[in-house]
């Protein structure tokens, strides 16, 4: 009996260890996905990313047509999206300059005690920085890892008084939308269609628009 026991015991203190650490796995990635989701920011493709809130004018030849009738033999377009609002992951890379001599004295000076640390030293000189400026990467993700547009421009951050480690960031720049509606060849608003067409017909093509941009943090 004792040696029954002991058998048993060996088998199932590793299962059991084995239950405990996946539990603590689990917890561990639904900590990070928290924190992720706290601070803003999202992965996509192994890349992390911020997250911001955009509106896009389509500068296309045609419209996008989200929909369409045929009406009295008359093409007739009942509703367009050439103006989009939506959200998107945004990456950018800010330059903080000095506009003056006596502003970058006044920041070394307040920064000197972190000097035998560079990159304390680098962290604290760039905190004095009231703004930045630099180019953004903007993108929709579409499924099973698919990018459904992807825009590129420039973007202001204005740090957020005390609070020095995070900003509000404005941007403007082009984005591509890879998929966009349009009404298929030969149908063309408020005229007829194409003889023997009885529903109105759509295709998909890449277009390009204007991007306004805005994110949070620096």
């Amino acid at each position: 009996m004792f040696r029954i026991f002991v058998a048993i015991g060996m088998a199932v203190l590793p299962t059991a260890a084995l239950a405990q650490e996946k539990t603590a796995a689990v917890d561990t990635n639904q900590t990070n996905a928290k924190e992720k989701a706290a601070s803003g920011r999202q992965n996509f493709g192994g890349l992390d990313f911020g997250i911001g809130v955009s509106m896009s004018y389509d500068l296309g030849n045609n419209d996008r047509v989200s929909d369409a009738v045929i009406t009295n033999n008359i093409v007739r377009v009942t509703r367009t999206e050439n103006i989009r609002a939506r959200i998107v992951l945004e990456s950018h890379y800010f330059a903080t300059p000095t506009f003056s001599s006596t502003r970058r004295v006044r920041e070394e000076a307040f920064c000197a005690s972190f000097r035998g640390n560079p990159v304390q030293y680098d962290n604290c000189m760039s905190a004095q920085k009231n703004f930045g400026i630099g180019p953004f990467v903007a993108l929709q993700p579409g499924g099973e890892k698919v990018i459904d547009a992807i825009g590129l421009g420039v973007m202001v951050g204005l740090r957020r008084g005390a609070d020095r480690a995070s900003s509000f960031n404005l941007g403007v720049g082009i984005f591509y939308d890879v998929d966009t509606r349009i009404l298929g060849n030969g149908f063309v608003e408020d005229k007829p269609p194409p003889a023997g067409e009885t529903e109105v017909r759509f295709r998909r093509q890449s277009q390009s628009g204007l991007l306004f941009i805005s994110s949070y943090s620096f």
